[in-house]
């Protein structure tokens, strides 16, 4: 627990400080921009948790699949478009859910979040979005109280905290409506229980257990690396004792284990776009650019060897174990993420920022105070510390030779510069189209779902885009800079009908409020989506003449 009877004066405004800062960041037009479609799965996952007790991925209307066109097969596309039993059957049958069609791709943890908020406040993006970033400025606070309490520097908490507010890309994370936040506050918590298990805290093997627990509940696909390295840790501090490393391990592998046997984890999709090598290359320059330079973390590890015996043990070993942790990240997300995104990388970016305010105050402490500050300004400001793997860089991606471009992402957060092709539509939607309309759309479906009572075809799985047996659709929205759906059957569906133009104007762009530096677009150069009302069918001579 935070004993704040301990903390000096000076050691609470810090934070207090930091904290507002976050909060200004996170909670800045928290509902303007809407809902993209990862983050929209989870809020529609939550409302049918409120609505049948569980996260149900298909509700007799809508269906809601993993968000990964390399796990699609085209050969049963053509069956599966005409028919929603076959296609709910074939996503059982490719393990994505329970038989009843209950969500297993994550554990539900993050749903029972967002379905509280939703309950309380209402259907809502600010509700939907609101405890995610409430545990955003939670990581900020627990990584502030972790440094001063196990490393014994005000000043190493001061530059961690700092380095993470203004982290530009954990800042955005943390403000989706998405297990981000979530997973970053446990992983800092389950470190900060684990040093006090080992150095005494009575409740500390307790406290430790339960972290781990709610943060495989939160994110079963981090947590692994991390418990790892931590028994290891612990396996080597109590080798004359191991009982008590292994009782803990026991017990927490026993509360565990039901829940991965629920979630059928050895039975994941394992499915994975481009090579490993591809993935690795990606998230190494991911891990560099905006979580911890390669330059830092080999300083780390150059200077935890070389004053090892010089370290206290509690510095000696957390300091390691971050090490560790990051060094590991660079083959576990290739190794099992379907994709090298940063989302899957950015949740240790506290861990990063601890590492690198530790590197440049022993810098300082070993040199001169002003190499602390200065490599401190460089690393909030510049890429400079990066500049060694930056030809690792995607061709989609830009940086300035001197002040970091992602700063632009928490100016555009706090004044409302960034695109959403979905608002516009949805807006026009809710007034113009009546509640039975169907609405057939080629990507960021599942948008639709959370703010529209509408049936919705269409999506990554093609979900009943050429079903006759009740109504065509009657709207179409079309997003041509989509390149991951079954185009053959869109295009076939289209044709059938003539359209009649919408005139919105909502950039067509693939992704709205995606966080990912690799899906960020130039909407001011982009066209129009193209929103239509289906006017009337086609007729058999102009099939013909097509």
């Amino acid at each position: 627990m935070i004993n704040l009877k301990v903390l000096k004066s000076s050691s609470i405004v810090a934070p207090a400080v930091l904290a507002g800062v976050g909060m200004f960041l996170l909670f800045s037009r928290l509902g303007t921009p809407y809902l993209w479609q990862d983050e929209a799965a989870t809020a529609v996952l939550a409302q049918r948790m409120l609505r049948f007790g569980r996260p149900l991925s298909y509700d007799g209307v809508n269906l809601i699949t993993i968000d990964h066109f390399a796990a699609e097969d085209s050969s049963t596309i053509d069956r599966r478009t005409k028919d929603p039993q076959a296609a709910v059957q074939f996503y059982i049958h490719r393990g994505d859910y329970k038989p009843d069609t209950t969500w297993k791709w994550q554990p539900w943890g993050q749903f029972v979040i967002a379905a509280l908020s939703l309950k309380i406040l209402g259907a809502t993006t600010f509700a939907a979005r609101l405890p995610f970033a409430l545990c955003g400025v939670l990581t900020i606070l627990l990584l502030y109280w972790f440094v001063w309490k196990y490393l014994k520097s005000s000043q190493m908490a001061l530059l961690a905290c700092t380095f993470l507010v203004l982290n530009a890309y954990w800042i955005v994370h943390a403000r989706q409506c998405r297990y981000y936040s979530l997973s970053s506050l446990f992983l800092v918590l389950t470190i900060a229980t684990y040093a006090g298990w080992q150095w005494g805290d009575r409740w500390g093997a307790l406290g430790f257990a339960v972290s781990a627990w709610c943060w495989f509940q939160v994110d079963y696909g981090t947590v692994w690396p991390v418990l790892g390295i931590v028994f290891a840790d612990a396996l080597i501090a109590q080798r004359h004792s191991l009982w008590r490393p292994v009782m803990v391990g026991g017990v927490l592998a026993a509360a565990i284990a039901p829940f991965a046997y629920y979630y059928e984890l050895w039975g994941r999709l394992s499915i994975r776009a481009g090579t490993w090598h591809e993935r690795f290359v990606r998230n190494v320059y991911n891990i560099n650019e905006f979580i911890l330079p390669i330059v830092l973390l080999a300083l780390a590890i150059a200077l935890l060897a070389y004053r090892a015996k010089n370290l206290p043990a509690p510095e000696r070993r957390l300091v390691a174990i971050a090490c560790a942790i990051l060094l590991v990240f660079f083959f576990w997300v290739p190794s099992v993420a379907p994709a090298a995104f940063l989302r899957y990388s950015i949740i240790v970016a506290p861990l990063g920022c601890l590492l690198a305010a530790w590197v440049l105050v022993r810098l300082g402490n070993l040199l001169s105070p002003a190499v602390t500050w200065a490599g401190a300004a460089i690393f909030l400001l510049t890429p400079w510390w990066g500049l060694p793997l930056h030809l690792l860089r995607p061709s989609t991606l830009r940086h300035a030779a001197i002040i970091r471009p992602e700063f632009n992402l928490l100016t555009n957060a706090v004044l409302g510069r960034e695109p959403d092709p979905n608002r516009p539509i949805i807006e026009w939607l809710k007034q113009n189209a009546a509640p039975d309309a169907e609405i057939l759309i080629d990507y960021e479906d599942i948008p639709l779902m959370f703010y529209l009572p509408n049936p919705i075809r269409g999506g990554i799985s093609a979900f009943r885009v050429e079903d006759d047996a009740t109504r065509p659709p009657d709207f179409l929205v079309l997003r041509r800079s989509v390149d991951f759906v079954h185009w053959p059957v869109f295009n076939r569906e289209i044709q059938r009908y003539n359209w009649s133009p919408i005139p919105i104007q909502a950039p067509d762009i693939v992704c709205g409020n995606c966080p990912d530096p690799v899906e960020r677009y130039d909407a001011a150069h982009a066209p129009a989506i193209f929103f239509a009302r289906r006017i009337r069918e086609a007729t058999l001579g102009e099939e013909n003449d097509r």
